[in-house]
C-alpha cells in the first residue's frame, strides 16, 4: 500500500494523488476520522461472547445471528427486497450492524467529508482508495481467489445514491487467528500497470493532516458535501444545520 500526505487544504492536490495513482477514478474510497484506526469490517472489532472453535467459526456465528435478528426486529420497516446472502450483509450493514462489509464509495469527495467531517477528532485523517479484484452484483459469497471483492447494493433508500455507496467483501484468511487488517495485507489491490510500465496493486492510503480539516471541510460545505445532501431527510437538514453552528462558534 502506498502512502501519501495531503498537508494542504487543496482539493486540486488530492485529485493529483488520486490521478497519480494507476487506476485513478475506477477506484473505491474510505474516510476514516483517524489515520491510525486500521480498515477492519464492523464485525471484526468485536468480541463474540462464543467459546471454543476458529475465530472464524465464532465471527460467522455471530453475524449471522445479529442479521437473523435485525430482520425479525426491523420487519415492518424494511423496503421490499429480494433475500439472500449477498442482500441480507448489505441491508443490515447499512443501518448499523455489524457484518463482514466494509463501506465505500466512489466519489472521493463524499470519503473526504467521512474524513474530516468530526471536529473533535485531534488526530489526522486518512482517505484510503482501492481498487477491487471485482465487480458485481449477484448473490455470490465465495470470493474464490479475490482478496477484494466490490458488492453494488440496491437504492434501498436516498442515502444509497447519494453518497455513491459500494461495499467491499474479504476473505478471512486463517480461521483461526485474529482478522488481519485490509491496509496491513501484502496483495490487497487489483493488479494493474503503473505510469511506468510496472505492475503494482490498486491500493493507497491518503493521510489528511488534521491541521488541514477544517479547512477542508469548508470547502466540501461550499461545495454541497455536508449531511444535508448525503443523509438526504430531515434528519440530514438538522444534522446539517447543526454543524454549521457548532463550525463556526
Amino acid at each position: 500500500m502506498r502512502t501519501y500526505v495531503l498537508s494542504n487544504p487543496s482539493i486540486a492536490e488530492l485529485f493529483a494523488i488520486i490521478e497519480r495513482e494507476p487506476g485513478g477514478y475506477r477506484h473505491v474510497f474510505r474516510g476514516q476520522g483517524d489515520a491510525t484506526w486500521p480498515l477492519i469490517p464492523s464485525i471484526y472489532r468485536t468480541r463474540p461472547n462464543i467459546i471454543g472453535g476458529p475465530a472464524k467459526e465464532a465471527y460467522d456465528h455471530y453475524e449471522m445471528e445479529g442479521i437473523n435478528r435485525f430482520y425479525r426486529e426491523a420487519m415492518p420497516y424494511l423496503p421490499s427486497i429480494d433475500r439472500n446472502q449477498t442482500n441480507d450483509r448489505v441491508l443490515a450493514q447499512h443501518f448499523g450492524v455489524p457484518t463482514s462489509l466494509l463501506d465505500w464509495s466512489h466519489d472521493p469527495l463524499v470519503a473526504l467529508f467521512f474524513a474530516v467531517e468530526n471536529r473533535r477528532a485531534n488526530c489526522d485523517a486518512a482517505l484510503f482508495m482501492l481498487l477491487p479484484d471485482a465487480r458485481v452484483s449477484p448473490d455470490i459469497m465465495s470470493l474464490g481467489t479475490y482478496q477484494a471483492f466490490e458488492i453494488s447494493p440496491p437504492a434501498i433508500d436516498r442515502r444509497i445514491p447519494a453518497q455513491k455507496s459500494v461495499f467491499t467483501m474479504h476473505p478471512y484468511g486463517d480461521p483461526k487467528a485474529p482478522f488481519v487488517p485490509i491496509d496491513q495485507r501484502p496483495d490487497m489491490g487489483s493488479q494493474i500497470t503503473d505510469h511506468e510500465g510496472k505492475v503494482t496493486r490498486g491500493f493507497a492510503k491518503i493521510v489528511i493532516a488534521e491541521r488541514v480539516k477544517p479547512l477542508l471541510r469548508g470547502v466540501l460545505f461550499a461545495m454541497g458535501i455536508d449531511r444535508r445532501n448525503l443523509f438526504p431527510g430531515l434528519d440530514g437538514v438538522g444534522q446539517h444545520i447543526a454543524d454549521r453552528t457548532s463550525w463556526v462558534s
